[in-house]
């Protein structure tokens, strides 16, 4: 369990940094705050359509170790709890839901993946493009915890 919780916090760590300081703030004065669900998304960084099948946190082993994935509002976090802490988008290009990564540690393993959820809801099927194809279990259990991952600011390279 606390390896978990280390896991989802280098990914929450992950977020902070690649995020910046990214408070909402647009400097007009006026706090741009968090958003409500109803709000449409950003153009290329929201959640695509049927998106919430893919929402949640995920957990897979690797050769070398435990990975975890979390995917909530349209932005993707990934860590595998040592030195491997990734975030970015979720984006639909011509139907196609992917994953669009950039890690801390420079690795492009995990960088770009396709994401396929399977019917019942309970697994999620990654080929990641310069990588392995994995399966991810959704932690239901309450073990893996959901950050509060901030989305991402516009303009903010996406590991494209």
């Amino acid at each position: 369990m606390r390896k978990a919780a280390q896991a989802v916090g280098t990914a929450a760590l992950a977020a902070i940094l690649l995020g910046g300081c990214g408070s909402g703030d647009t400097g007009d004065g006026k706090d741009g705050g968090p958003r409500p669900e109803s709000a449409p998304p950003d153009r290329g960084t929201g959640t695509p359509a049927g998106g919430s099948a893919i929402e949640g946190a995920w957990e897979a082993k690797s050769a070398h170790g435990k990975l975890i994935l979390a995917i909530t509002h349209g932005t993707v976090a990934l860590s595998d709890g040592q030195k491997t802490a990734c975030l970015g988008t979720v984006q639909e290009p011509a139907g196609v839901t992917s994953a669009v990564l950039k890690c801390t540690d420079g690795d492009a393993t995990r960088t770009r993946g396709t994401l396929r959820p399977a019917a019942d809801g309970r697994s999620l099927s990654v080929s990641w493009q310069s990588g392995p194809a994995e399966k991810y279990t959704k932690s239901t259990d309450g073990s893996v915890r959901m950050p509060d991952l901030p989305r991402l600011p516009s303009g903010v390279p996406d590991g494209g």
